[in-house]
């Protein structure tokens, strides 16, 4: 007997509500990226990373905010709150892998282990020292108004 499968082939279409979820998070990432290095201490260097945080916003607006639209504003409030955590955790570990690297090509490390378990320690601290209220409030209030104008374009262009 044949085995017959069925694909949900919404998930893979391109939507206005994907469109509007991932530019808006990605605007959101890039402003929310450029509060943070004059935030933390002189000797952390961090370049790019406001593109890499608007990157993570375009891909995370695209599969968090944009996936499931059209279930009221209440679920586009927690789908953009997600999206807000996920690209928070996602440029924490990003933050940490540069500084990891910054620190492997002095020399510092003995192992590739002690290298990478490095990253969680490095994106930690250097996230405690970023996260500050401004941040987290242009970071959460972009990600809610990114989630919102997604289910807005979803009822727009049904």
């Amino acid at each position: 007997m044949q085995k017959v499968v069925l694909r949900d082939t919404q998930m893979a279409l391109p939507t206005t509500a994907k469109l509007f979820g991932a530019v808006g998070l990605a605007a959101t990432g890039f402003f929310t990226a450029e509060l943070i290095p004059e935030k933390l201490h002189p000797g952390a260097e961090i370049h790019g990373l406001a593109l890499m945080a608007a990157s993570f916003g375009l891909l995370l607006g695209w599969r968090v905010i944009g996936m499931h639209p059209g279930k009221g504003l209440t679920k586009a409030v927690e789908r953009g709150l997600h999206a807000a955590i996920y690209l928070l955790l996602w440029t924490m570990l990003f933050l940490g892998a540069l500084q990891m690297m910054r620190e492997m090509m002095r020399g510092r490390y003995g192992s590739p282990s002690e290298a990478l378990l490095d990253i969680l320690a490095q994106g930690m601290r250097l996230g405690s020292e970023a996260i500050q209220l401004d941040v987290l409030a242009t970071l959460f209030c972009g990600a809610v108004l990114s989630a919102m104008l997604a289910e807005w374009a979803w009822k727009r262009w049904q």
